[in-house]
């Protein structure tokens, strides 16, 4: 793969998941706080309905991929919880309750996962 696409590549998967972070974010608010959901429930819920949406939008919009095996559903999966829990653990374990501080340390752990992602989509799940 060149550059150029290479690079649109990983702009598309950016889109793709920028755009399902921000779905993620209003559908799970909105139904913790217009309909009264249990926020651990239905963020867990509402997460678990993106990944399989989030892996057809990222193999054809994102990486373009005619062809996937039959394990790349699963390895997806795997990738977005092993994010997860990447981000949650690592961001638990160093907030200070500076907003400033914290701020940099959710950017930074959550690119860090975006991009670690991007990597073992790109060369593992959708080659």
């Amino acid at each position: 793969m060149s550059k150029p696409s290479h690079l649109s590549a990983f702009a598309r998967f950016i889109l793709v998941g920028g755009s399902f972070s921000a779905g993620y974010a209003i559908v799970t608010a909105g139904l913790i706080n217009l309909a009264g959901s249990p926020p651990l429930i239905t963020s867990i819920v509402v997460y678990l309905i993106c990944i399989p949406l989030a892996f057809a939008a990222q193999k054809n919009f994102a990486f373009q991929a005619r062809g996937t095996g039959r394990s790349a559903l699963f390895l997806y999966t795997a990738t977005q919880v092993a994010s997860l829990v990447f981000v949650a653990t690592f961001t638990s374990r160093y907030v200070t309750m500076n907003l400033i501080l914290d701020t940099g340390l959710y950017l930074v752990t959550a690119g860090t996962a975006a991009v670690l992602s991007y990597l073992i989509c790109r060369f593992v799940i959708f080659r």
